[in-house]
């Protein structure tokens, strides 16, 4: 089984026309000039239904399962329509409350997430509110992911490209330090390996058991860079703890990300596939 560990809901339906206008801002990054050349060799639907149109790039990418990561509050919701759509393809995560405030019952929401509602995880996007992973707001996410045996995917690293937030000066995963061994039995899943706090990643995940690392947007970021930090992860801490994501802005990217382990020759078959999808069926569940 291949999962996509790491993918959010697309808005745009037209994502090549998208792409283009990225043009006026990234021309010449390399990563842009990249995308551009590889969006040509995917063949797409035509559609008005962005569901419709992800599912088809997820077939054509040979995944099974898909992890979907609200942003907020109100992504929850979209979630649901997005399960509801395709339940054996989509599996939801929760984006608990992020904001201080008195007037929210956090743990009884979650709970009722959890519980009623069925979500299979939590989506951590403190750093994108301007605070760091220790943040106090984070001890209901892992009560509840401790308790339910969840886990947690937590923005660590740098943003996308034209962020006009300072997320990185908050994504520095050294703050899991404080509370990694407190909840032994929930699962914390550091994106983007952490890059480009990449070390501290693998040394957490070497120093935790239930620390992990997602490779999401870097097969497409940096395939170079890449392979190196997948040896230098495997050298530490092995493969089992390495989780496939895409990561990307529209359905297409799936696609591309997947090619990228399709022509991989420094891992094993056996190794690729642990990192497709079979680390994340033992931390799901499946």
């Amino acid at each position: 089984m291949r999962i996509d560990f790491h993918c959010h809901l697309f808005q745009l339906i037209n994502t090549r026309s998208s792409l283009e206008a990225g043009g006026t801002i990234f021309k010449e990054y390399g990563f842009y000039e990249r995308m551009v050349n590889k969006f040509q060799k995917v063949q797409s639907i035509e559609t008005t239904n962005i569901m419709e149109k992800t599912v088809f790039h997820v077939n054509n990418a040979n995944i099974d399962k898909v992890v979907l990561l609200p942003v907020n509050m109100k992504e929850n919701q979209e979630v649901k329509k997005w399960v509801e759509y395709a339940p054996e393809v989509f599996i939801p995560f929760y984006n608990a409350p992020e904001k201080a405030n008195s007037s929210i019952d956090v743990k009884n929401k979650i709970k009722k997430a959890i519980v009623e509602e069925g979500y299979k995880g939590f989506k951590v996007m403190l750093t994108f509110r301007e605070k760091k992973l220790n943040d106090q707001l984070i001890h209901p996410v892992l009560e509840a992911a401790q308790k339910y045996k969840l886990p947690i995917v937590m923005h660590c690293g740098y943003p996308p490209p034209g962020t006009r937030k300072n997320v990185l000066t908050y994504s520095n995963p050294i703050s899991i330090d404080e509370f990694a061994s407190s909840y032994p039995r929930s699962t914390l899943i550091i994106t983007h390996m952490g890059y480009p706090f990449t070390d501290i990643a693998i040394a957490l995940a070497a120093q935790y058991p239930n620390v992990y690392l997602d490779l999401s947007n870097l097969a497409y970021m940096m395939p170079v860079r890449l392979r190196e930090l997948l040896i230098r992860a495997k050298e530490m801490i092995g493969v089992h703890k390495i989780l496939f994501g895409s990561d990307g802005n529209s359905p297409e990217m799936i696609e591309i990300a997947v090619d990228y382990f399709n022509n991989v020759v420094f891992l094993r078959k056996e190794e690729i596939e642990k990192i497709m999808g079979l680390n994340a069926v033992k931390l799901l569940k499946l």
